[in-house]
C-alpha cells in the first residue's frame, strides 16, 4: 500500500467523530423536496453542503440553480492532467418524515443509540454524500487526489429528478467524466459488501375514472348509478390475474429474461423467502411463480397501485375515484409501450358506466452496468481490501432516474453501491444509518479512488 494511500486511510479513521458531528448538522436540516417544499429550506440545505466541500477544500464549488431546486457542484483537480475523472452523484433533498407520531426520537435532530444513527435522510442520502465527502477529504489531505473529482448532488430526487435531464443537457461539459460514483442503493447486510449492476425503470401515471357529474346522496343513488370506486376497485383487480401476472395485452414481450448462469447467482444472495418475509413484516410472499423473490424484485418487472383517493365520510357516492399506478420496468421494456398498453386495458376492461382519463404519465427505461467494467473492477478490489471478502453482485428492484439521464446525456455509466443496509427504514419512520458500515465504506471509497488510475 502506498505512503499517501496509508495516510488517507488513517486520517479517515482519525476524523470519524469530525464528519459524523458535520452529517448531524446535515440531517438537522430538513430539506423535504415534495410539495409543499420550503425552498429557503432546500436552498439552507444547498448552502450547507457547498461550505462543506469548500472545508474539504475543493478547486471550485457552486450552488447552481435550475427550474426547480439547485444543483450543489464541486471540482477536485488531480496533479496528473491524464487522471481519470469521476463523478460522484446524490442527493440532499429527503423525504417527508410523516407520519411523526410514529418516530422515536424527532427525525431532524439526529440521535445515536448504540451503533445506529436515526434521522430523516441518514441513509437516503445525505450520510452517502458525507461519505463520499470523507473520502474525498481524506486523500486532499493526504497529498492530494490520484484522480480529477467532480460532485452532482442534487435537490430533486425524491420527486424524480424533474429538472435534472435539462441541467446535464445545458452543463455537458462541466460534467464530463469518466465514470458516475453513484452510492445511492445500499447492500444487503454489514457483512456483505455489495455492487449492483441493474436498476429497473419506472412508469408512472395517474388514473381518475368518473362517474356522476357530482357526488350523490347513496340513499337516493345507491344501486343506480355506479361508483366510481367500485369501477375503480375492479379495474385495479384485473390488473393481475390469479397467477399474480400483469394482464396489460404484450406487457411480457419484451422482458428479457436472465440467463441460468445470472439465476444461479441470484439464488446464492442471501436474501430468501425467509429474509423477504422478515424485512417486509407480510404474513406470506405474493409474485409471479416460477421466479424466486431476488429475480422477482430485480428482474421481473412489476405493477403496483401506490395511491386511491376518493370519497368522503358523507354517505355519498363520489363523482371519481384517482389512482397512481406505478409500474418497474426491467431490461428492453419502454415506458410508452407500458403506457399504451394500459391504455389498451382500459379501453377494453372500462364499462360505459363510467368514463377513464389518465391525467399525467411519465416514465424511464431500466439500466444494466457492464462488470467488467473499470470502476466495477476498482470498487470491487476496495471492497475486498476494507471488508476482507469479494462483494456480491446484485441487481436492484428501485429506480433512480438520474442514473439513466447521466447515461443517456453524459454516456457514462455508472457505479452503483451505497452503505445503508436492508433494515435502515428508508423514506419510512425511525430511518437509521448503521454507523460501523457507513465508516468502513468511507475507507472503501478511499481505496477505491487510488484503485481506479490502476484499472484504467
Amino acid at each position: 500500500m502506498s505512503d499517501r494511500r496509508e495516510e488517507a486511510v488513517r486520517y479517515a479513521r482519525a476524523s470519524r467523530e469530525a464528519v459524523l458531528a458535520d452529517l448531524k448538522q446535515f440531517l438537522s436540516i430538513p430539506s423535504v423536496s415534495q410539495s409543499p417544499a420550503e425552498p429557503a429550506v432546500i436552498k439552507k440545505a444547498a448552502n450547507w453542503l457547498a461550505d462543506r466541500l469548500r472545508a474539504v477544500p475543493l478547486d471550485r464549488v457552486e450552488v447552481l440553480d435550475t427550474e426547480g431546486h439547485p444543483v450543489v457542484f464541486g471540482e477536485l483537480k488531480a496533479a496528473d492532467s491524464s487522471a481519470p475523472t469521476v463523478l460522484m452523484y446524490g442527493h440532499y433533498d429527503v423525504q417527508s418524515a410523516a407520519p411523526l407520531d410514529d418516530w422515536e426520537t424527532d427525525p431532524y435532530e439526529p440521535t445515536v443509540r448504540g451503533d445506529e444513527l436515526y434521522a430523516r435522510g441518514a441513509s437516503d442520502n445525505k450520510g452517502m454524500i458525507m461519505a463520499c465527502v470523507a473520502a474525498v477529504e481524506s486523500v486532499v489531505r493526504a497529498g492530494g487526489s490520484p484522480v480529477n473529482v467532480k460532485f452532482l448532488v442534487e435537490g430533486e430526487e425524491e420527486v424524480g429528478s424533474t429538472h435534472l435531464a435539462d441541467f446535464l443537457a445545458r452543463n455537458r461539459e462541466l460534467l464530463a467524466c469518466d465514470l458516475v460514483l453513484n452510492p445511492d442503493v445500499g447492500m444487503l447486510g454489514p457483512e456483505a459488501p455489495t455492487i449492483f449492476y441493474g436498476l429497473r425503470g419506472m412508469y408512472m401515471c395517474r388514473l381518475r375514472v368518473t362517474g356522476p357529474s357530482q357526488d350523490l346522496h347513496s340513499g337516493g343513488f345507491g344501486g343506480v348509478v355506479h361508483n366510481p370506486i367500485h369501477a375503480m376497485c375492479e379495474l385495479i383487480a384485473g390488473l393481475h390475474d390469479g397467477k399474480a401476472r400483469v394482464t396489460l395485452p404484450g406487457f411480457y414481450d419484451s422482458v428479457r429474461p436472465v440467463t441460468e448462469d445470472e439465476r444461479r447467482e441470484m439464488e446464492s444472495l442471501p436474501l430468501g423467502r425467509e429474509e423477504f418475509q422478515a424485512q417486509s413484516g407480510a404474513p406470506e410472499l405474493w409474485g409471479e411463480p416460477g421466479y424466486g423473490p431476488v429475480e422477482r424484485a430485480g428482474a421481473r418487472p412489476a405493477l403496483d397501485v401506490v395511491c386511491l383517493e376518493a370519497g368522503t365520510p358523507k354517505a355519498a357516492i363520489p363523482s371519481r375515484a384517482e389512482a397512481l399506478v406505478t409500474v418497474r420496468l426491467v431490461p428492453d421494456q419502454s415506458p410508452r409501450a407500458v403506457h399504451e398498453q394500459l391504455v389498451s386495458y382500459l379501453n377494453a376492461r372500462t364499462p360505459a358506466t363510467v368514463r377513464w382519463e389518465i391525467l399525467e404519465w411519465e416514465g424511464f427505461p431500466a439500466t444494466l452496468t457492464d462488470r467488467n467494467a473499470p470502476g466495477i473492477r476498482a470498487l470491487s478490489s476496495a471492497y475486498e481490501t476494507v471488508w476482507g471478502k469479494k462483494p456480491l453482485y446484485c441487481r436492484s428492484g428501485g429506480s433512480i432516474a438520474a442514473v439513466g439521464q447521466i447515461q443517456e446525456i453524459l454516456g457514462v455509466g455508472s457505479v452503483l453501491t451505497g452503505f445503508s443496509l436492508p433494515d435502515d427504514r428508508v423514506h419510512g419512520p425511525n430511518e437509521k444509518l448503521h454507523l460501523p458500515t457507513w465508516e468502513r465504506g468511507i475507507r472503501a471509497i478511499v481505496h477505491f479512488l487510488y484503485n481506479l488510475p490502476e484499472e484504467g
